[in-house]
């Protein structure tokens, strides 16, 4: 029985835990509904591939001499770097005559990722062995994505081709939401210790003082809401004013790509603020159901009826605001290095470098000097494939 090897190349981090997860079911299910005659091999391997988006196109030449080199069949990568093509999300490249692909993990957003990556990556192998015709669109969709379309990258061969989503507002809300996801917030909370100490403690000191408890039995609820918006957003605007983490335009970057990374950024931080938030409220609920009791509340507040446990809520809510606008200011303290690691540029920057240092080694000379201008490749596609389809 001749045996056909698909080779998978992923980048390290979610990504390669993802195809992790699914590589046992992966392996039984590859190619059994495609053709059950071959003895169908999954192999994988872990790579940088690229060090940023902006040179994505680099990943092919990567992917081919790595299949070359193990004696794949065919390979496909999977990157966790954004692709945009006519600024649209690109979802997949393919090179049908040397059998490769590439898969942008971003684009698939993020509820059911590992369903959807398996899926994906099985629909790949059915292409990359020859079953796909290229002139039939609809039925080679994931079914997870019922909006692709297949175009011809402007940039490239006849044998390649590429998936973007049709939708160019849906495609980056895609592409925002998955490299947030990519960035595993839930994962720098622990960065945050001396943020929601410092936020706690002031919010602790502010609830036992007279006149925010007047304040917060006065206030109406746009008043609260107001507050605790602008306490968020200003935690998430001093983090990035003092850490420096805003995406400048320069000469080495595409205008979409600083857009795309300044978004994630910002959402990024958004969701650490918010728990943080949450987490800062819970212990100043405790700290002022022990330091403000109810009789007191009511003889030191000109309050016109029984303190209720609404009036707690109202004063948990006005600290808790309180606390995270002090903790912001409070940011500087954090280490830059923790902050900025939060951020996805900040990743392609450190990747860029590493691989670079590969380059070196592997050709035993030093490089000539650093790029002065961006040379990243801009991608495209015949606007035609869009009208048709």
């Amino acid at each position: 029985m001749k045996e056909v090897v698909v080779g998978i190349i992923t980048t390290p981090g979610l990504p390669k835990k993802l195809l992790e997860d699914i590589l046992d079911r992966l392996k039984d299910t590859a190619g059994n509904s495609i053709d059950e005659e071959k003895n169908w091999q999954v192999e994988y391997r872990t790579d940088i591939l690229t060090g940023s988006a902006e040179f994505v196109n680099e990943i092919f030449d990567k992917v081919e001499t790595i299949k070359e080199n193990n004696g794949w069949d065919m390979a496909i990568a999977i990157s966790d770097l954004p692709s945009i093509s006519d600024r649209k999300a690109v979802l997949s490249d393919f090179n049908y005559d040397e059998k490769i692909s590439l898969i942008s993990v971003p684009a698939l957003g993020v509820f059911r990722n590992k369903k959807k990556l398996e899926e994906l990556l099985l629909h790949h192998i059915e292409v990359l062995y020859g079953t796909h015709d290229p002139e039939d669109t609809e039925k080679v969709q994931p079914n997870f994505i019922s909006k692709l379309i297949e175009v011809t990258p402007e940039e490239e061969g006849e044998s390649k081709h590429r998936y973007v989503i049709k939708s160019k507002l849906g495609g980056w809300i895609r592409l925002v939401t998955g490299m947030t996801y990519l960035n595993e917030p839930w994962k720098e909370l622990g960065n945050f210790k001396t943020i929601v100490a410092l936020s706690f403690a002031t919010g602790t000191y502010i609830s036992i003082f007279r006149t925010p408890w007047e304040l917060s039995l006065d206030y109406s609820l746009w008043r609260f809401i107001l507050l605790m918006i602008i306490a968020v957003f200003g935690m998430v605007g001093w983090l990035i004013y003092a850490h420096n983490i805003w995406e400048k335009r320069t000469t080495k970057n595409q205008p979409a790509y600083r857009r795309l990374y300044n978004f994630t950024t910002i959402l990024t931080l958004l969701t650490l603020t918010i728990v943080n938030y949450f987490a800062v409220s819970l212990l100043i609920t405790v700290s002022v159901l022990l330091f403000v009791p109810m009789g007191l509340f009511e003889t030191w507040t000109e309050v016109e009826h029984d303190v209720e446990w609404a009036d707690y809520l109202s004063l948990i809510w006005f600290a808790s605001s309180g606390g995270i606008l002090a903790g912001a200011f409070g940011s500087t303290v954090e280490e830059e290095e923790k902050i900025r690691n939060i951020t996805y540029s900040y990743r392609q920057m450190y990747r860029h470098k590493k691989l670079k240092e590969e380059q070196e080694q592997a050709e035993q000379s030093p490089e000539s000097k650093e790029d002065e201008e961006y040379s990243g490749e801009k991608q495209s596609h015949d606007a035609a494939d869009e009208e048709e389809k």
